[in-house]
Order: C-alpha cells, then structure tokens, then sequence
C-alpha cells in the first residue's frame, strides 16, 4: 500500500525546538509555557536544578548517568533506562503531548562519562570521540522524532572564528557534535540577558535570537517569515504562537501593536 503524509498534516507539525542559553535566562522555566500551551509534559531532568517549577506540577524523570543504575522505584534513572520506558505502551497510553530535555550540555558530559570508563584501556582515542559522536547524535535524533513536542536546552559555549569574532554553539563535549546539532532541530533560538540600570535600578530584559545574528547560531522555521532576527521575548511558545497564527490572526494582531523593532546592546 502507497501511503503519504501532506506538509499541511498536523502530525508533520510538532515543534523540535532546541533554546540554547547562558546560566540565568530561563531555559528550565520554559518547562512551564510547553505545558501551558501543549497540554501534559514531561521533563528529562539531568541537571537536578528543579527549584524554579516548584511552584508548578509537572512530571519528571531525573537522570543521574547515561547507562548506570536504573531503579525507577528507588527513583533512580539512566537516561537509556528512562528511553527504554518512553518507547513503552504504557508510556504512548499517558497522554504525553511534549517532552523537555534539561539539557543535552548534561546529557554530554554524562556521556562522556560512560565513554571515559568503556575506553580506559584504550590508547585510541579516535574510537572514543567517534563512539561521543554517533551516541550523542543518535540520542538526540532518537528524541528528536518522538510524536510530539519537543525542547531541549543547552548552555552556549563562545568560541572565536578565524575573524576574531565571537560566536556562539551548543556546549557539548566534541567540537564537531556541538556543530552538528543545531541541524538536528526547527527551531534553535539563542538566549541573552540584557541588564540595564536607571536612577540605581537595575531591569533584566531577556532576549531570544531567532536567526545567525551576532555571532548566534540561530534559527527558525517560519514559512511565514514573521519573527524578527532578534525578539524581545522570555516565552518560546509565543514565538510558536506567532508562526502557528493564521494570515487573519496575525493581521488583527498587527493592527494591535506598534513597531517594537529590537536592538541589542553587545556587552
């Protein structure tokens, strides 16, 4: 049987987002907006850093190693332990909408960890960073091509070019996983912290580039071309909302605002 999908499909249409940020922007907290417009969610905690949700109720699996112990009445878990359970019946019959890994810098360095204890004893260490490599892309693909949401968040490594430039990828362990990784994904937006201060005041205003600007390696796909290269945003899913908007929301929505063009101060 000759089976096709269409692009129009809503099945096609799942977010594959990865939010790469400095330590402080908010990349955890992100958790709360998925759930708030996707429905049911549930975290793959690596980082252990779960205070900003305590607020909130959301499901999470706390992953301590990349294949260790996995215990999960003890509440101990391996990451191939807590993929092993998603690829179940009884996971597929929860209602999961989205998933949220927090964050694939962990995920790499519990990796690496893994690998640096399988290749003690060996001298060549072309086996050891090509085994980092397809495990690390393999894993995120695997993630990746789940059927629903998904968002994962990294920290950003700056990096100088051969221009003197800085630029910004993924932290990861392996120079040429950190390149690789943004073409696994639809979106990688790039987050930055804008601290201003007036009459002794300080005011935090957070951004999210959306495209290869200022040295971030970010992206979007957007067929309607409607996000700015930079946006003045704490919250991916309304930058979501606004590339999910019909031509006739959006336009009653423009009609609503005033030019808000953005421009981001270098520190």
């Amino acid at each position: 049987m000759f089976k096709v999908l269409s692009t129009s499909d809503e099945s096609v249409h799942f977010e594959k987002t990865l939010l790469c940020a400095h330590h402080g922007w908010g990349k955890t907290t992100q958790a709360i907006h998925v759930q708030e417009k996707y429905g049911k969610t549930l975290i793959i905690s690596l980082e252990g850093g779960l205070k900003s949700l305590s607020l909130v109720s959301i499901d999470v699996i706390p992953v301590s190693s990349w294949t260790g112990e996995h215990d999960p009445d003890n509440g101990v878990y391996s990451f191939r332990g807590a993929m092993s359970m998603i690829t179940g019946e009884e996971f597929k019959s929860m209602g999961y909408k989205a998933i949220f890994i927090d964050s694939v810098t962990e995920l790499s360095d519990q990796l690496m960890e893994h690998l640096e204890d399988k290749h003690k004893d060996n001298r060549n260490t072309f086996d050891k960073w090509g085994d980092n490599s397809r495990s690390m892309i393999g894993a995120l693909k695997w993630i990746r091509d789940l059927d629903m949401h998904v968002v994962c968040t990294c920290l950003l490594a700056e990096e100088e070019d051969d221009n003197g430039q800085t630029t910004y990828w993924p932290m990861v362990k392996g120079g040429k996983v950190s390149k690789q990784i943004p073409a696994l994904f639809d979106h990688v937006f790039c987050g930055k912290r804008h601290t201003e201060e007036e009459n002794g005041v300080l005011t935090v205003t957070r951004y999210l580039a959306t495209d290869q600007v200022k040295g971030y390696y970010a992206k979007a796909r957007d067929p309607r071309q409607r996000l700015r290269p930079i946006e003045k945003c704490d919250d991916i899913t309304v930058l979501f909302s606004k590339m999910q908007m019909t031509d006739a929301e959006w336009a009653k929505q423009q009609l609503k605002q005033t030019d808000n063009t953005v421009v981001v101060e270098e520190k």
